[in-house]
């Protein structure tokens, strides 16, 4: 433990280790923590009238990921901080579609004056909407009568006479009709008949027609009112734009809110001691931003001590990739983030994913497609969060254009079957479907081959080399049953067979004894019938490739078959079906080469991988900043 200008041993003790790791210490951790950045455990003695003051600088600091395991807040406070924090969010979004205006003369006092009005606005366009569709429905029904006489109506009425409004269906109406009662067609068409009977009985005639109440009815009256609401909706939208225009004010309360909600999870998630008089605080800090952390910590008057996370303490995770693997990092968060003490498996499954995708789509016109269209609005700028995600997107679209190149596919046309001279000598090359079989199930083993390789390397660097052999030796196994099967009949894999089924015996868990291992060792022996299930879900990549190829082809087939000379209705048909068929085609086809190889890394890598996953994301408690697109 340390404590600026003073020596303290009343809290665990003293301890010399001034959070500044020797050179040693570094290289043995850089070994240990491949792809996830190397954490310090700090934890600071904090006396409870100083915890405010220390943890508002720990924020300004903005690099100390704060464990709140001890959070004992009000869930119901949480939930009302949660709730409100939706209700702004919800409002954003909503008035996110109206282009902001310029900003308001009156704008509003505060945000939920803001809130009151937008959902004010909300209710009446809602209910305006409604006024306008029965106005509409209204002028349907009266548009065939025309502008209906209501006073002259109403002065017949009091001498007696009645007039009573009908419809029906044009083969519904009898002429018959007009002889026995004072009847006038009004509108006829070829469906409806609209007609009027004028009675001196108070009863309507009993006729086999709709009747309708349009003695209060008028059209102008319509008309005005649809003029009226015209106007307030586009006055109301009007208003709505200005009110877009104060969106930063949701936004600075949406802030606070996150920050309010933050600083109380930090607050009530300190360790208390000494009956609330003083605060544990536990915290990570990344090892390359250590020097910065205990400089801060030698400014301030604290007890602290640092050390190096333990494997049973929930450390957090900051990935640190090269440019290309960090493209991947989404993908491999819909599963999960590794744990602090494993490989961080991105980087191992970056290249394989991007080989998957070509192969599931395999179509040079699709993949250009997706790398033009991603390109464009890469460059545009019109979405600079999802800079990296296009990026990605560019390199699948490659690789599905590449692969599309080696079967010699483009917009489901296949050249090598065409007899163009500039093709022939390039048709050799392309890969027919038995190498397109044998290539999915190849790199299957590889990956499955590959992902045991790094399981030997994680279990053998955490709990020691002995751990990794019962690994090594189904690799051993496999790659011996490949050379006995007849890859390699010169060599005799029955060598690396035996081996690999010794290691598999005897180091199944070096922790036990004999016996127990011979137990544990046939029970992975028998894990061999999934590894075979493994192998054959990799067929999945080339039966996407293939049907791909083939839908296009079915397009492309009944496309060209309406190009009945020079038709207008057949170039017409042939351009609706091209584009309509190899769009769906295209759109299936994207989104299951994304899937399977998602299906494909995630079950049958990380499985063979021995990932554990189940790690925190390192967030440090810092000033909030919301991040808005130009």
């Amino acid at each position: 433990m340390q404590r600026r200008h003073q020596k303290d041993q009343t809290f665990s003790g003293r301890s010399g280790n001034t959070g500044e790791s020797n050179p040693e210490d570094r290289k043995k951790e850089k070994k240990q923590f491949i792809m996830i950045a190397p954490m310090l455990k700090y934890q600071l003695l904090v006396h409870h009238r100083e915890l405010s003051q220390v943890l508002n600088e720990l924020r300004k600091l903005g690099i100390a990921h704060i464990d709140t395991t001890w959070n004992d807040q009000d869930a119901a406070a949480k939930e009302d901080q949660l709730r409100n924090y939706r209700r702004l969010q919800e409002r954003y979004q909503w008035l996110s579609n109206f282009k902001a205006a310029d900003l308001p003369e009156n704008p509003p006092l505060n945000t939920e004056a803001l809130i009151i009005e937008t959902d004010q606005i909300r209710t009446r366009l809602s209910e305006l909407e409604k006024e306008t569709r029965e106005t509409r429905l209204r002028w349907k029904v009266l548009e065939p009568w025309g502008d209906i006489p209501a006073g002259r109506l109403q002065s017949l009425q009091e001498y007696g006479i009645y007039t009573y409004f009908f419809h029906c269906p044009a083969g519904s109406f009898q002429q018959d009709w007009k002889k026995e009662m004072a009847l006038e067609i009004i509108h006829e068409d070829k469906h409806q008949v609209h007609f009027v009977v004028l009675s001196d009985r108070l009863i309507p005639p009993s006729l086999n027609a709709s009747m309708l109440d349009l003695k209060d009815a008028s059209l102008q009256e319509l008309a005005i009112a649809q003029h009226q609401q015209q106007q307030e909706h586009r006055a109301l939208r009007e208003r709505l734009m200005t009110l877009a225009a104060c969106i930063p004010m949701l936004l600075a309360e949406m802030l606070r809110l996150e920050e309010e909600s933050e600083w109380e999870n930090v607050l009530n998630g300190t360790q208390v001691l000494a009956d609330g008089k003083l605060h544990l605080i536990h915290c990570w800090v990344p090892e390359n931003r250590s020097e910065l952390f205990v400089s801060f910590l030698n400014h301030s008057n604290l007890v602290w001590k640092v050390s190096r996370p333990t494997p049973d303490e929930s450390t957090p995770v900051l990935l640190q990739n090269d440019r290309f693997s960090r493209l991947f990092h989404p993908v491999g968060e819909l599963f999960s983030l590794p744990a602090y003490t494993e490989l961080d498996l991105t980087p191992f499954f970056a290249p394989f994913f991007t080989l998957f995708f070509g192969m599931c789509l395999g179509d040079v016109g699709y993949g250009l497609i997706i790398l033009l269209a991603l390109t464009v609005l890469k460059w545009s700028r019109r979405a600079p969060a999802l800079r990296n995600i296009l990026t990605l997107g560019q390199f699948l679209g490659t690789s599905a254009a590449v692969f599309g190149l080696l079967t010699g596919t483009v917009f489901g046309a296949d050249l090598s079957k065409h007899s163009a001279e500039w093709l022939v000598q390039w048709q050799t090359y392309f890969l027919s479907v038995d190498q397109l079989f044998n290539l999915s199930l190849s790199v299957g083993l590889i990956q499955i081959l590959f992902g045991m390789a790094l399981r030997v390397w994680n279990r053998s660097r955490l709990f020691g080399w002995l751990y990794g052999l019962s690994s090594l030796g189904w690799i051993l196994a496999i790659t011996g049953g490949l050379l006995s099967v007849g890859w390699n009949r010169q060599l005799s894999g029955m060598v690396l067979v035996i081996a690999g089924l010794a290691l598999i015996i005897f180091f199944s868990d070096p922790g036990k004894g004999l016996l127990s291992r011979f137990g544990l060792s046939l029970w992975d022996l028998y894990g061999v019938t999934g590894l075979f299930g493994d192998v054959l879900s990799y067929v999945r990549l080339f039966a996407l490739g293939l049907s791909s190829g083939i839908l296009g082809f079915v397009v492309n087939n009944i496309a060209f078959s309406l190009l009945d000379g020079r038709s207008v209705i057949g170039i017409l048909f042939f351009v609706i079906i091209l584009l309509f068929g190899h769009g769906l085609n295209f759109a299936i086809s994207t989104l299951s080469a994304f899937v399977h190889p998602i299906r494909l890394t995630f079950v049958e890598f990380y499985k063979n991988a021995g990932f554990t996953g189940g790690g925190i994301q390192y967030n440090p408690f810092m000033k909030k900043h919301f991040k808005t697109e130009s």
